[in-house]
């Protein structure tokens, strides 16, 4: 036995493997003839790295070449090592192992770049933080798609801490394809890298992280933008004189953080990057630009900059010579609402997503990639990335799945609008409602213009004046209009219109971590805790908290009835011991974000005076998402927001959660809930059921007229009927709610101070069987 552990000692001396890990390749020079291999050093000495053009395996002593560590420095808890080689070969695979006083590492590979005019692949996106699972996919896919290289627009982490690096590191390895092969990186600075970051763990060429790179045979040239420091001053004066300088480069794009102009209403604008380089991008042709930060989907037409009338936001399409904008990140960080298009926007999304690629001499085509389903995606070839693989899920939205820019032989896709309609627009009958169409096509003539309702394909006009006609059920109804010219080019316009009276239900999420916040006593906001205490926190000295939940993009149109309205949470932890909360609604027609930075960044909005107690029933079981979890109605204070004149469909409301009584008292007083951090479908939401009515008097809101019983006196209205009432609401003539009543278990109900005006009412019973009754009454 002695001998055999004797032996075994000598093979792992002889065979064993370096103590490395975290690799990963950099491209930041020519990439048809350099590369940079870093990885993390945890032990061991005199690190080198032995390649070659033939596959070795892990028997570095046969490889012709070898390049020792250029730089080395500890960061972020790692021992980066940066092995900078040059003189590659373009369009080749190498070969290649890290050697060290220990070992050897696996055998790697990776093809440089052509030097030609050759068709290339990219992967461009950003924004991954700390969601591990969506950030695990999207790496699984750039493995599976084999780009020449990935883009990535910062924001990789959270905190930049020690330990959320370590394991973004241990994440990228799934890039690294199954037969050993890696795609380099070019990394940009987010807003959540400190000013060193990327420079210490991606070796770029200057400590500000700003650099260009050109493939081919100046085939495209990407600049690597930094949005975190001055866009003006060194920054920008390079970028001019490097575009001036590179002229007859075929392709330019770009790639930063920030967007000049982002599609999440809650973004402000980036006005000092849209001084900086709009003008220069558009005078430079530079017509593509990659950007991250809001965790939405965008891309637009080409753009230009203008103040000319029909601009938005100080763009203007130009289909000939614009820059395309595409972005804006969701590599795993919490998604945010599209909320913020302008008349130049192409298409918008809120999911998990990146951008694929294609450029070749006359064009460039994107596709934005979503990655759910990154397990069941198959690969491409080693030697053609342009096949798209099985089951990749690619977004096909109304405008085409595929971006084209073209180089000058291009021509603009047709523009289309619907004249008449307007979003919100209401219709008392939805009989044979009349949709025209105005194309304003580009020369080469409209093949056909189709027409879809609520996302279902109806009819095709294929002849000109383009116009439908069709008979709408009540209720939302989406309309979109695709129209295709004779070289297969689409445009599409979309509105949604509302149709005589409806009830509807809606549930709304949680969008994003920064939704469900908790305020601690001294007013510091913790945004990505996993569950929510209601109210009392041990953790970092949050204690007596106050819970903020803000859901977005309500889609309840100005002046509906809220009928039923609730919060339903999720159990984290089982609790059972007494409680008192107490709910609030910010007194605003849309609830801004949520921002880390804001003392008191909850309790210090201003709220309606009437709140909800709640005392919850015991929470016995996690994961219970029950009656039991689900709040006190919360009609009265949603109709607050509902009624303003100021309120519009999709705006956000925002609700106060804090404690009461002994739950101001005790520790163990409090429920605790998932938050959106805790798992996406375990977040909380707000449900609710409400009516609309396109009509003065809605026969449907407003039936039974005769069922119910209803007495006036003195500032006093009592109703009747046979079931027991939910609720009974009192409108006047133009259908303004004048009070409500609810939450009463009889076959009675007393409104009292109603002030007798001699007007004409509108009495409305809402039955705890679901059952609309109503009568008109003189007071």
């Amino acid at each position: 036995m002695k001998q055999f552990y004797i032996l075994l000692f000598v093979l792992s001396s002889l065979f064993g493997f370096s103590n490395t890990d975290k690799y990963r390749i950099i491209l930041l020079d020519d990439p048809s003839t350099t590369i940079t291999v870093a990885w993390n050093q945890i032990s061991g000495t005199n690190p080198t790295v032995y390649y070659g053009t033939t596959d070795f395996g892990t028997n570095w002593n046969s490889y012709p070449s070898s390049k020792i560590v250029d730089r080395a420095i500890t960061y972020r808890g790692m021992n980066n090592n940066f092995a900078r080689i040059s003189g590659l070969t373009a369009n080749t695979a190498y070969y290649f192992v890290i050697k060290d006083s220990q070992g050897t590492s696996q055998r790697f590979w990776f093809k440089t770049a052509p030097n030609d005019l050759s068709r290339l692949s990219f992967i461009a996106g950003g924004d991954s933080r700390n969601n591990r699972t969506p950030r695990q996919k999207a790496n699984k896919l750039v493995a599976k798609l084999k780009p020449h290289a990935v883009f990535f627009g910062g924001d990789m982490t959270d905190s930049d801490n020690n330990s959320q690096w370590q394991e973004w590191f241990d994440d990228w390895q799934l890039t690294i394809a199954s037969d050993g092969r890696m795609f380099p990186i070019i990394p940009v600075r987010g807003n959540h890298e400190g000013a060193s970051t990327i420079y210490n763990l991606f070796d770029t060429p200057n400590s500000d992280s700003y650099y260009a790179v050109t493939f081919g045979a100046n085939l495209v040239r990407m600049y690597s933008l930094n949005s975190e420091i001055s866009v003006t001053g060194n920054q920008n004066n390079w970028l001019n004189n490097d575009l001036q300088a590179n002229s007859n480069v075929i392709w330019k794009g770009a790639q930063y953080h920030k967007p000049m102009r982002p599609h999440n209403a809650a973004k402000s604008e980036g006005t000092s990057i849209y001084n900086a380089w709009a003008e220069t991008f558009y005078n430079n042709e530079v017509r593509m630009v990659v950007d991250c930060d809001s965790h939405t989907v965008k891309s637009t037409w080409p753009v230009k900059p203008s103040t000319e009338p029909g601009s938005d936001e100080g763009f203007i399409r130009d289909d000939n010579n614009g820059t395309v904008y595409l972005g804006e990140g969701c590599w795993g960080a919490p998604l945010r609402a599209n909320d913020d298009n302008k008349n130049w926007t192409r298409n918008s999304g809120s999911f998990n997503q990146f951008k694929l690629i294609f450029i070749d001499q006359n064009k460039i085509e994107a596709r934005t990639i979503k990655i759910d389903n990154a397990d069941n995606v198959g690969s491409v070839s080693n030697t053609n990335p342009f096949i798209l693989p099985s089951n990749l899920d690619v977004w096909n939205p109304s405008n085409g799945a595929v971006v084209e820019i073209f180089k000058d032989t291009y021509q603009s896709a047709p523009q289309i609008e619907l004249a008449n309609i307007t979003n919100g627009q209401c219709y008392d009958s939805g009989n044979n409602i009349n949709i025209p169409i105005n194309i304003i096509e580009n020369g080469g003539g409209i093949d056909n213009v189709k027409l879809y309702i609520n996302g279902n394909f109806v009819t095709t006009d294929a002849i000109a004046p383009y116009s439908f006609d069709h008979n709408f059920t009540p209720g939302i109804q989406t309309i979109n209009v695709v129209a295709t010219d004779a070289n297969g080019r689409t445009a599409s316009t979309e509105r949604y219109i509302f149709v005589e009276t409806f009830t509807n239900d809606e549930t709304f999420s949680i969008l994003t971590g920064d939704d469900d916040v908790e305020e601690a006593q001294d007013g510091r906001l913790y945004t990505d805790s996993s569950d929510l205490e209601m109210v009392y926190d041990s953790y970092n000295g949050l204690l007596y908290q106050t819970i903020g939940l803000r859901f977005g993009n309500i889609k309840i149109p100005q002046g509906a009835v809220i009928n039923s309205a609730y919060i339903q949470f999720t159990v984290d932890e089982a609790n059972s011991a007494n409680c008192e909360l107490e709910i609030a609604i910010e007194d605003t027609d849309n609830a801004a974000e949520y921002v880390e930075a804001l003392s008191y960044g909850v309790s210090s909005r201003n709220y309606y005076t009437n709140t909800i107690s709640w005392s919850p029933t015991s929470w016995p079981t996690t994961n219970q998402s029950s009656t039991a979890q689900r709040t006190p109605s919360l009609v009265n204070l949603i109709q607050n927001s509902i009624d303003k004149s100021t309120w519009q469909n999709g705006n956000a409301i925002a609700f106060s959660i804090k404690g009461t009584g002994i739950s101001l008292t005790s520790t163990s007083a409090k429920r605790v809930a998932d938050s959106f951090e805790g798992g996406i479908s375990k977040a909380p939401k707000l449900v609710i059921n409400y009516s609309y009515s396109c009509n003065t008097l809605s026969k449907t809101q407003f039936k039974n007229q005769e069922k119910l019983g209803v007495k006036t006196s003195e500032n006093t209205i009592t109703v009747d009927y046979l079931e027991n009432i939910k609720s009974v609401a009192l409108y006047d003539i133009t259908g303004k709610l004048i009070a409500i009543k609810e939450n009463q278990n009889n076959t009675t109900i007393i409104i009292e101070n109603i002030d007798r005006t001699n007007q004409l009412l509108f009495v409305k019973a809402i039955t705890h069987n679901g059952t609309i009754v109503s009568k008109k009454v003189i007071f």
